[in-house]
């Protein structure tokens, strides 16, 4: 019987103690001390799992190899209805995404969560989300779903879920898309599902890949220091459709023929790369170079998929964001 929801904790805001500071300590509370810490229940067994107690800026992709192993694992556990992972939610819609990405998991809910305010603060959202996250985890429509942030009373698909507010409550947010549905009470309502990329099996080790931003008059240089220090890919978070300054794309070209692959993305909140201009930086130009469209992610989850294709071996073309 599938009844068995495992926590693996990471650390966190959801995780902290104060300091003599007055500041928090992210990730001081193991797993278990944050579930006596937020009396967490459940309708059905918990187990809980420390992986590591770090804030969420300094977790590693070897961390998040790691973790996907874990997962792997747990879910071939026939009890194991589904998993949450807690963590600092700076990185929480990386963490998400590189486990969609990476794991299929058919039969297991695999749910994302974190908090915006310290476990010890008035109105805090650790305990609220945690016990959705496990609602969420423990319920048989989430299984299959992929990946999932459940946040502030919400569920989100990994490939869409933005950090949207460095501070309230509503913290995440699925720009142009919205929810997949939400917990209310008792209640988990998965309305609708997205179409999964496919899922790419990593390597042992994520090799480099650089983000590059793009400004008004940004320098090249940025790119072409990437590239001579050891960049294995690059992704450019570019302007609107999809666009860079002229003067990038004799380097970008130099990158592409050294056997650099670059993906393409767009700043903005929301809204696809097209190739609709015609002139010197425009999407077009850089596709005719070689550069591959990352059409619907934004530079982050861009950086992650294209890291996990170049560890894997697999083939590095535009299908790879199809």
């Amino acid at each position: 019987m599938k009844n068995t929801v495992v926590l693996i904790s990471l650390g966190g805001t959801i995780a902290s103690l104060p300091d003599s500071s007055g500041r928090a300590i992210a990730g001081a509370l193991s797993g278990k001390e944050l579930m006596d810490t937020l009396k967490i229940e459940s309708d059905g067994p918990v187990e809980v799992i420390t992986l590591v107690k770090k804030p969420s800026n300094a977790i590693t992709t070897a961390n998040l190899l790691q973790l996907r192993a874990l997962c792997l694992e747990l879910s071939e556990r026939p009890e194991v209805a589904g998993l949450v992972v807690s963590q600092g939610t700076d990185t929480l819609e990386d963490t998400a995404y590189f486990l969609d990405t990476t794991l299929a998991l058919a039969d297991t809910a695999l749910v994302v969560t974190g908090a915006q305010r310290v476990p010890y603060a008035p109105g805090s959202d650790a305990g609220p989300n945690l016990r959705d996250a496990i609602k969420v985890a423990n319920a048989a429509e989430a299984r299959g779903a992929g990946t999932v942030v459940v946040f502030n009373e919400e569920i989100h698909a990994a490939s869409c879920v933005r950090k949207v507010s460095s501070y309230q409550l509503n913290g995440f947010g699925s720009p142009g898309v919205g929810p997949l549905g939400f917990v209310d009470g008792d209640e988990v309502r998965l309305n609708h599902r997205l179409k999964r990329p496919s899922t790419i099996t990593p390597g042992e080790q994520l090799p480099r890949v650089d983000i590059l931003p793009v400004a008004i008059d940004a320098s090249p240089a940025l790119l072409e220091a990437s590239v001579a220090s050891g960049a294995q890919g690059l992704v450019i978070d570019a302007i609107g459709r999809g666009h860079i300054p002229p003067s990038w794309v004799e380097p970008l070209r130099a990158a592409i023929n050294a056997g650099v692959p670059v993906a393409v993305t767009s700043s903005t909140h929301w809204g696809r790369v097209a190739e609709v201009y015609e002139y010197q930086g425009s999407l077009a130009e850089q596709v005719s170079l070689g550069a591959l469209k990352a059409t619907h992610l934004n530079a982050r989850k861009a950086r992650l998929r294209l890291m996990c294709a170049l560890s894997g071996n697999q083939p590095i073309d535009q299908s790879l964001f199809a």
